[in-house]
């Protein structure tokens, strides 16, 4: 036997021994009174079983890899996906593959000063966490509807908002995502088939008034009448200019979280994440012993929140990310994930909102929408 052999098969006999010993974390029946769910029929309650039983030994398997160390994360089966294959989920809760052309190039300069210093340096710390502020608004969830771009749109720019004017928006309703998902379809976003913050944040800008309050637009997790309600609202939130971190920037996205607030992030979902519990996500795949997802800036099928960073005991860096699918996925609706190397396209697809001040709001239409620096001292805090 080769010693490459050798060592696959220690690999596995590791992998195994630790898969018999971790212990089933829910069955079926618990799993279906945590989340109260039911099904129609016999038939569908057995079909359900199965799939839940095949994501279980799944599971197992990664448990086992992330006991030994060999995957940062781990994967919990009180996920309320776990019913779900990979093709479904990504049906009901992924949008289609984004093209990130939007954060192709860069049009308003680095945050992240260069030679020229356009914005002042301040130092990164280790650990930034934008909910201690009281500027997030409570986890939302997006429901069957691939509207997770309207979701990360929102949550950005309520935290930006809050942080603009002071206040504490833990219990603040928050923005219209619905708005999105009806009027933003002339900049590139197609409803519940997917869209990006960058596009939704420059619908904002351009559409004459703002974005309504969740309050007053419903959010029904559907594509509509395809009738834009956006006069019926009330106002919650404006934009005064877009600023996109250029594809694959990492340094400067780091930079952007850690001085300028959350910042919109999209990325490629891999079959396993649904079944994520905690720990630094980093799309190991213990079935081929490779990382699953691509950091293509053209297949990234979910859109997120860059709320802060952090860092592991053992060195490794992660971001800390606000997702869109309730509080009972994840880490209370929030997931690391490690940084530094552009998984799974993290920084593809970042962009944030700048908005204008109740003294700003005059100026708002004479702003130039090349360059940052006529606002920048005004509105970079």
């Amino acid at each position: 036997m080769t010693m490459r052999a050798r060592n696959h098969l220690t690999k596995f006999l590791i992998l195994l021994s630790f898969a018999c010993a971790v212990q089933a974390a829910i069955d079926f029946k618990g799993w279906l009174n945590l989340h109260t769910k039911s099904y129609g029929s016999e038939v569908e309650h057995k079909k359900r079983l199965a799939i839940f039983n095949e994501n279980h030994e799944l599971v197992k398997q990664h448990n086992a890899a992330f006991e030994v160390g060999i995957t940062s994360f781990s994967m919990t089966m009180e996920s309320p996906f776990a019913d779900l294959t990979a093709d479904e989920f990504s049906t009901l809760y992924l949008m289609e593959p984004q093209q990130c052309s939007a954060t192709t190039h860069q049009s308003s300069g680095r945050l992240r000063p260069s030679n020229n210093g356009e914005v002042g340096e301040k130092k990164i710390e280790k650990a930034v966490d934008w909910r201690s502020k009281g500027i997030m608004t409570p986890v939302k969830n997006q429901g069957h509807c691939g509207s997770c771009w309207t979701f990360s749109t929102t949550g950005c720019l309520e935290a930006h908002t809050c942080l603009a004017h002071n206040k504490d928006c833990t219990h603040w309703h928050g923005l219209a995502e619905q708005q999105l998902v009806d009027c933003a379809g002339d900049f590139n976003n197609f409803g519940c088939n997917g869209g990006l913050p960058s596009q939704a944040f420059e619908y904002i800008k351009y559409n004459g008034r703002g974005l309504d309050l969740e309050d007053t637009y419903k959010y029904v997790a559907n594509e509509t009448d395809g009738i834009c309600k956006a006069t019926a609202g009330e106002v919650g939130a404006e934009v005064a200019f877009v600023y996109n971190i250029t594809s694959n920037d990492e340094e400067d996205l780091v930079h952007a979280i850690a001085t300028q607030g959350p910042v919109s992030v999209a990325y490629q979902v891999s079959p396993d994440f649904r079944l994520y519990e905690h720990g630094v996500y980093d799309s190991y795949n213990v079935t081929t012993n490779t990382t699953m997802c691509s950091s293509s800036n053209t297949d990234v099928n979910h859109a997120v929140v860059a709320v802060g960073l952090g860092e592991t005991e053992d060195d490794v860096t992660f971001y800390i990310i606000r997702n869109s699918w309730g509080t009972s996925w994840g880490m209370e609706g929030h997931f690391w994930m490690k940084r530094g190397e552009n998984l799974c396209g993290v920084s593809d697809c970042a962009s944030f909102p700048i908005v204008p001040k109740s003294g700003d709001r005059a100026e708002k239409k004479n702003i130039d929408g090349g360059t940052l620096r006529g606002i920048a001292d005004k509105v970079l805090y």
